[in-house]
């Protein structure tokens, strides 16, 4: 199953993504995998962490695809 965001885009590993919640000063995450059901990411940026797949959309708390 594909993991695809309420903006659809479709999530895939080697993506870079920027959390859009000002407090985090435009910090820059990259998606390792994607769960195999679709909903949760892994992401390296400082630390390694899963990602909810449904917060990944264009929001002050959300996320952005950057490449």
């Amino acid at each position: 199953m594909s993991a695809i965001t309420k903006d659809g885009v479709e999530v895939k590993a080697g993506q870079v993504w920027r959390d859009l919640d000002k407090r985090m000063n435009g910090r820059t995450v990259v998606v390792e995998w994607v769960s195999r059901c679709g909903t949760v990411a892994r992401v390296k940026g400082a630390r390694s962490t899963q990602l909810s797949i449904s917060r990944m959309h264009r929001h002050s708390t959300g996320w952005e695809l950057v490449k």
